[in-house]
């Protein structure tokens, strides 16, 4: 948040603009400088109207004089206490008094002098600066407050109270008129300069305020004099809103425990999602281990272990076939397979046998879906690749060994002996009379 606070003449401005930067709470930093020079991307840039520029009226307002007469109402009410004509002044409604404009009642306005505030946010316009809100120095308080500012030789007071703002004179016998200094309840912020003066004076201890930190506080003031020609769209109020939600949330001190509970909600979090993350990683790791144990306390031989599951079963395989036996990967117990799902009196017009897979042509499954579900549970995947050309191969890492069935043999084939396993199923048969048959043009095993 940019503050910039504007200056009592407007030709003061060429010198420079006293601002802050704040968190909307605390000065970050203060500064003097051109408006050229202050940042086109400091968040809400807020203008602080001095005290000596603004005058706090009581009017009786009539009801029903809300909406767009209500300017003319103002004007009809404070011509006769004003020495300017109104339609030269910035004329402001008490932000609390919109149902008085409705029902009728007595409420405070804020009054200043529209050229004026026009020269003096022209700079900062033309250097490019978007002004959200236009706040009061010092605006009416519910409690007596007593600003004593500026130094020993040039100093003001500012008595705050229910019915406006009163600037103090300079001879401190006459302040016995003001009977909200004798309240017990009166609060005294004195700039670092006039404290002693104020402690000698009125026998009280004051809080230190300095200018800057004063403008922080006048940010805060729920009295915004960007209406009229100065006034921003529904958007803009929209999103200022949320900024000062936002910045209250951060570092507002009402909202300390808040902030703290959020971090330390949001740190539990972190950590139990580490610790589930480490543990899961440990199950893993012992899982991994427990494999790689298995796999080089079967198998000696191998030392260097990469995919535990799929070099235990390509030991198994290789073992399998030293011992004359099959895998579930070989063309045997595929054949075997594929002779339970085949339709009766079909045969593969040709074969082919290659990694582990088997391609046959000339096949026409019509229910190839309850094929393919019975060969799933044997571990076993089968795909269409065209329009008569299948492939069958083990389903995976996780495949199951063939049980072999003794399927119906054909009625007019003798079971010979073969070098096909016991239970080698019709198909296997019949394909071995074709490629017998069929030397020359027959299926290509690899």
């Amino acid at each position: 948040m940019l503050i910039i606070a504007l200056p009592h003449s407007a030709n003061a401005a060429a010198t420079g603009y006293a601002h802050v930067h704040s968190d909307g709470h605390s000065v970050l930093r203060s500064a003097t400088g051109a408006a050229a020079t202050l940042s086109a991307h400091a968040g809400e840039v807020v203008a602080v109207v001095p005290h000596s520029r603004l005058a706090w009226l009581r009017v009786q307002l009539p009801p029903a004089s809300h909406g767009p007469r209500l300017q003319s109402v103002l004007h009809g009410l404070l011509e006769d206490r004003l020495l300017d004509d109104p339609q030269q002044l910035h004329i402001v409604l008490d932000p609390q008094a919109t149902g008085v404009a409705r029902t009728g009642g007595e409420t405070l306005v804020a009054v200043c002098d529209k050229q004026w505030l026009r020269d003096a946010l022209a700079p900062l316009q033309a250097a490019g600066l978007t002004i959200q809100r236009i706040a009061p120095e010092l605006s009416p308080s519910n409690g007596p407050v007593l600003h004593v500012m500026g130094e020993p030789e040039a100093s003001q007071s500012v008595l705050c109270h229910a019915r406006g703002v009163t600037l103090l004179p300079p001879n401190t016998a006459q302040w016995r008129a003001f009977a909200e200094l004798s309240q017990d309840d009166l609060h005294i912020q004195a700039e670092p300069a006039m404290v002693a003066r104020v402690q000698s004076t009125l026998q009280r201890q004051p809080t230190l305020q300095s200018a800057a930190q004063r403008w922080v506080q006048s940010s805060q003031s729920a009295w915004d004099l960007a209406q009229g020609e100065w006034a921003q769209g529904r958007a803009q109020r929209t999103q200022r809103q949320l900024q000062a939600a936002w910045q209250t949330l951060l570092h507002a001190p009402a909202w300390r425990p808040v902030r703290w509970g959020l971090v330390a909600l949001l740190a539990l979090q972190v950590l139990g999602l580490n610790a589930l993350a480490w543990r899961e990683r440990s199950d893993l790791q012992a899982q991994q281990a427990a494999l790689h144990h298995i796999l080089t306390t079967t198998f000696p031989s191998v030392t260097l272990v990469i995919d535990a599951p799929l070099q235990m079963q390509r030991a198994v395989d290789v073992l399998q076939q030293k011992s004359g036996s099959t895998s579930s990967t070989d063309m045997e117990p595929l054949l075997a397979a594929l002779a339970g799902v085949l339709p009766a009196g079909q045969t593969p017009q040709q074969i082919h046998f290659a990694d582990h897979t088997l391609r046959l042509q000339g096949l026409a499954l019509d229910n190839h879906t309850a094929a393919i579900a019975r060969l799933q549970s044997q571990g076993l995947s089968l795909r269409q690749d065209g329009n008569d050309t299948w492939e069958l191969q083990a389903g995976g890492r996780n495949e199951r060994p063939i049980t072999r069935t003794n399927p119906r043999p054909l009625a007019s084939v003798e079971p010979t002996r073969t070098a096909w396993p016991i239970g080698a199923s019709r198909l296997a048969r019949r394909v071995g009379v074709l490629v017998c048959r069929h030397l020359p043009c027959a299926a290509h095993l690899a």
